[in-house]
């Protein structure tokens, strides 16, 4: 464990009673921040503390916290808040809220650029977070992929440093050593020119054709010609760096990009529009049939499994004598039929998972075109038939390989005990080397299993799955889903982006939308004047938590009546339960009383 640094001895007493700090998690010409416990709340926070060279001057370190205190003013999904914003006489920092998780730029250089999905919800995020400091009067400066945080878990991106990056301007060295912010700099700024909201835009178009494709813009020797190309070269299209992605959210990012402020997106907020609309582009797979996709995704290999260590059994019972190594058959023989179980019982789960899926309204027309859109997803992504043959464990195989040669070798011995050992090795290496190659096929897009579930296997899957099934839900149309079920999805996704704090207030609001889709949806296959009432009550609840959230998103709303209305979503879904309740019991009733 490394010493702690002469910041933190430095800080430490400064801030003794309310914040023991922890250890150092960032480093940088902005300052050094460190990982603290709030002593009062008992909760995790960053400290932020500005370098004691930048902090010995006056104008610096006023320009520091004036605008440390402004940005503070910013509450926002999407936004780190600051807490607290303090100095003593050598030291000026400020608190905001730990995020666990990673920087944009880390997340790219660990893993490559971002799934397309996840590339246009980061930029419209980071846009959100924008349009909010640009109402209220505060421009970034300096967005860059290390200044948006990605919470672990949910995802969701927020972004840091507003504001703070006018404290050290001019610092950025252009000696040729150093690139830095330079590579997401606006050709104004580049210019040494007054930067407005629209320079903002432009520096978040370099970081999303970033995030998007995993390389800048422009590439330069030295931050001196990086500044140069921004100033005077023209972007190249983000669709040619990746020509898998959706062609209006590489528009959205190629306006962004413009050289002329005033051909960039008028605001934020109209960004954020655009990337709505680019994000409805992708084709959306239902949240039942993503949870049937994820259930099912690894029966194929345990069925294979099973197959595969009955073949071996069943070769080595022909081709060997089994009076040499016969206790290992008898032993392959009982794992094969346990594994026939696990794998029997598999394909009855399967089964079950369809016939949910079937009381939901979704049959086997909406998983085929799922399971296209997963295999073609992956292929963009550099996860497609290449990559998956790339990851098959060649190292692995040719030592099973050798294995059961060795194995074999042992048999031709005149020893029993050696006989024995090496029939019964040899079927377990062979089995083992088999089923490598087998889950490294089924298991990737497109593989035997996905494509037996798209076709006539899947087919009959769900006739069987769905004999004798009552109550079902009406039928989900293809390449569509009713508004019921449009809003809750909406709604849910806005929920899952809210802060970790916010969504432990709000307790477990996608069941709450869970339960109102699946009450709307019985309520309206009814088909009655009451039913459609109590439908369009449910509707409108869904519908109120939906548009409290994009309020909350937009700084516009408040938590206080977004849990109102959850509240009151709760109280409408109770009595509909109750009423579908009472009336199921009727029915039994009258259904008890029917002679045969």
């Amino acid at each position: 464990m490394s010493a702690p640094s002469p910041e933190f001895f430095a800080l430490q007493p400064a801030v003794a009673g309310r914040y023991s700090l922890e250890r150092e998690i960032g480093r940088g010409g902005m300052g050094v921040v460190f990982l603290a416990r709030d002593v009062a709340l008992d909760r995790p926070v960053a400290i932020k503390l500005l370098p004691p060279t930048l902090a010995a001057q006056p104008a610096a370190r006023e320009r520091f916290v004036r605008e440390a205190r402004v940005a503070a003013r910013l509450s926002h999904p999407n936004i780190v808040p600051i807490h607290a914003v303090e100095e003593t006489d050598d030291l000026a920092w400020y608190v905001m809220t730990f995020v666990d998780g990673e920087t944009l730029g880390e997340r790219v250089r660990r893993a490559g650029p971002l799934p397309a999905r996840d590339a246009m919800r980061v930029t419209q995020e980071v846009a959100w977070a924008l349009a909010h400091a640009h109402a209220h009067g505060v421009v970034h400066r300096d967005v860059k992929p290390d200044n948006v945080l990605l919470e672990r878990g949910s995802g969701r991106a927020l972004v840091t440093d507003f504001g703070i990056a006018r404290a050290v301007e001019g610092t950025t060295p252009i000696d040729g050593t150093a690139i830095g912010t330079p590579a997401y700099m606006s050709p104004e700024q580049a210019a040494g020119e007054r930067a407005d909201t629209r320079s903002d835009l432009y520096s978040l178009g370099a970081t999303a054709f970033y995030a998007a494709s995993g390389r800048l813009p422009f590439e330069a020797p030295n931050a001196l010609a990086m500044l140069a190309r921004h100033a005077a070269a023209p972007a190249p299209p983000l669709l040619a760096a990746r020509p898998s992605l959706p062609p209006a959210f590489t528009r959205a990012v190629d306006r962004c990009l413009a050289k002329s402020p005033a051909e960039r997106w008028e605001s934020a907020e109209a960004l954020a529009a655009a990337l709505g609309a680019s994000r409805g582009d992708v084709p959306e797979v239902p949240a039942p049939v993503r949870a049937f996709l994820r259930d099912v995704g690894g029966a194929g290999s345990e069925i294979g499994n099973a197959l595969l260590a009955s073949l071996v059994a069943a070769t080595a019972a022909v081709l060997e004598d089994p009076g040499l190594f016969g206790i290992s058959l008898i032993v392959l023989m009982v794992c094969t039929m346990l594994t026939a179980c696990i794998a029997l019982a598999r394909l009855a789960q399967v089964g079950l998972r369809a016939r949910t899926l079937l009381a939901a309204g979704y049959g086997h027309g909406a998983v085929r075109p799922a399971l296209a859109l997963e295999t073609r997803a992956a292929q963009e992504e550099g996860d497609g038939a290449d990559a998956s043959r790339a990851r098959v464990p060649f190292g692995w195989i040719a030592l099973g390989v050798a294995a059961t040669a060795f194995c074999y070798w042992l048999t031709t011995l005149d020893l029993l005990a050696l006989g024995t050992l090496g029939g019964g090795g040899g079927i377990v290496a062979a089995t083992a080397t088999l089923r490598l190659v087998w889950n490294a096929w089924m298991r990737r897009p497109g593989g035997l299993w996905r494509r037996l579930l798209a076709g006539r296997f899947g087919s009959a899957l769900f006739r069987v799955a769905g004999i004798g099934l009552r109550g079902a839900a009406p039928a989900v149309p293809v390449g569509g889903e009713p508004t019921v079920l449009a809003l809750g999805r909406a709604a849910e996704e806005l929920f899952v982006a809210l802060p970790a704090d916010a969504r432990a207030r709000l307790g477990d609001v996608p069941a709450l939308l869970a339960r109102l889709q699946a009450d709307a949806l019985a309520l309206k296959a009814r088909g009655e004047p009451a039913a459609d009432e109590r439908h369009a009550t449910a509707v409108a609840a869904l519908e109120a938590v939906r548009l409290d959230l994009l309020r909350l998103h937009g700084g516009g709303g408040s938590l206080d009546e977004l849990t109102r209305d959850v509240e009151a979503a709760r109280a409408i879904g109770a009595r509909i339960d109750a009423e579908l309740a009472s009336r199921e019991a009727m029915r039994r009733l009258a259904d008890a009383a029917t002679p045969a």
